[in-house]
């Protein structure tokens, strides 16, 4: 979409600041309920045994993504603001107990997102074009709790199984991108704007810690110092148009392409030497082979008074995860996300709310081929897990609301 007059062009278009006339201060946020499921999941490995468990559904806490931003126009030409946002976000939660969820072996929770400020500048050149640039300011956490297979194995062969929980938690204190937009107005009712997104660099450092109802050694309950590597945010290019055939209606059209192939792997660095020495390594490897997307977003929108707009909305989001890495760290799929707002105009206030529904193309069937589902059997030479099998499909609601005052 491209916002002509909205704070939070920050984000979509930094040009579209340009066409802000008054000061503005919004605040809002976007609430996203997940329903994720595994169906049919059957887990073979080199002894026979096979899970069969019912179908797993995720326990997702609900996510809050708050937004906040001010904007003001310095003179005729010149705009300045600043957003804060969150650009991505991602927490989910599963079962934890391994009898009734072996997935669990891979991951039960899991978490990556990114909090920004984005200080923004537009400059209107001339009436028919605007460019602007803002530098997002941000820091990121990371997380993923699993049951470890090979210390259950462990202790199983020594008699006396117990449940091992690894738990990892990450933050990168600092870290920065760019966007850079411009906007043209080709005629008066039809206007193109692209936007660049830098890529963002993510440093990962916290710890891993092990938990257990009784103590497995030689791992203690301490933390260990580990690092994350290879999880950086992709750079983005997005191309919009809007018509507008007369004041009331509005039809809009996006592509957005997503460096995806950037994360080619994720690689947990054993800092601690005492862990080191324990696992007989100095780094976890996941194999991660993403790919690159593009999205296609449709929106249309109808000011039926002054007072009360309209609006709908259609995007399709591929996903950039191949079978082969697929795991329940990242559990996507191709999407569809439908959606239908409404906009209250008082005057200086102004209430903007969303209804969003994204639902998965088709169940994913995962047939034997992932490395990173596989791998969570794997413990050489005692047992491996040949073929994970599962179908996954998914269900996300989305809510928002927004408040701006306009001075």
């Amino acid at each position: 979409m491209l916002p002509m007059h909205n704070v939070y062009a920050a984000y979509y278009n930094p040009a579209g600041l340009a066409n802000l006339k008054n000061k503005q201060i919004s605040l809002g946020s976007i609430f996203i309920d997940p329903n994720l499921k595994a169906k049919s999941v059957e887990i073979s490995n080199a002894l026979g045994v096979t899970s069969n468990p019912p179908t797993i559904e995720d326990e997702s806490p609900l996510l809050i993504a708050p937004h906040l931003g001010f904007a003001m126009p310095i003179n005729e030409k010149i705009v300045i603001g600043i957003a804060a946002y969150v650009p991505y976000g991602l927490h989910l939660q599963w079962d934890d107990n391994p009898t009734t969820n072996p997935l669990s072996y891979n991951c039960y929770e899991s978490w990556y997102y990114r909090e920004a400020v984005t200080p923004t500048i537009a400059y209107k050149i001339n009436p028919k074009l605007s460019i602007g640039f803002g530098i997002s300011l941000g820091k990121g956490e990371a997380g993923q709790y699993l049951n470890s297979y090979a210390l259950y194995l462990n202790t199983l062969s020594a008699g006396f199984p117990i449940n091992v929980k690894e738990e990892i938690e990450l933050t990168d204190d600092f870290n920065y991108s760019f966007n850079i937009g411009l906007m043209y107005n080709i005629f008066d009712s039809l206007t193109i704007g692209i936007t660049y997104r830098s890529m963002t660099d993510m440093n990962f450092k916290g710890d891993l810690k092990f938990k257990s109802a009784n103590p497995v050694p030689p791992f203690s309950p301490g933390k260990y110092d580990v690092s994350l590597d290879d999880v950086d945010l992709p750079q983005q290019v997005q191309i919009g148009l809007r018509y507008q055939p007369n004041e009331k209606v509005s039809l809009e059209a996006d592509l957005v392409w997503t460096n995806w192939h950037i994360v080619d792997n994720q690689t947990l660095n054993i800092d601690d030497p005492t862990l080191r020495a324990m696992l007989q390594t100095d780094k976890i490897e996941h194999p991660r082979d993403w790919k690159d997307t593009i999205q296609v977003r449709l929106g249309a929108e109808w000011k039926v008074t002054d007072i009360l707009t309209l609006r709908c909305g259609y995007f399709y989001d591929p996903s950039p995860i191949p079978d082969d890495t697929f795991d329940t760290v990242w559990p996507d799929a191709d999407k569809k996300t439908y959606s239908i707002g409404v906009g209250l105009n008082f005057g200086k206030w102004q209430v903007d709310g969303v209804i969003q529904y994204t639902v998965t193309e088709t169940d994913r069937a995962i047939g034997g081929e992932s490395e990173n589902l596989n791998d969570a059997f794997t413990v050489a030479p005692l047992v491996y897990g040949e073929v994970t099998n599962l179908k996954a499909e998914g269900v996300l609601w989305g809510y928002g609301i927004t408040i701006t005052y306009n001075f």
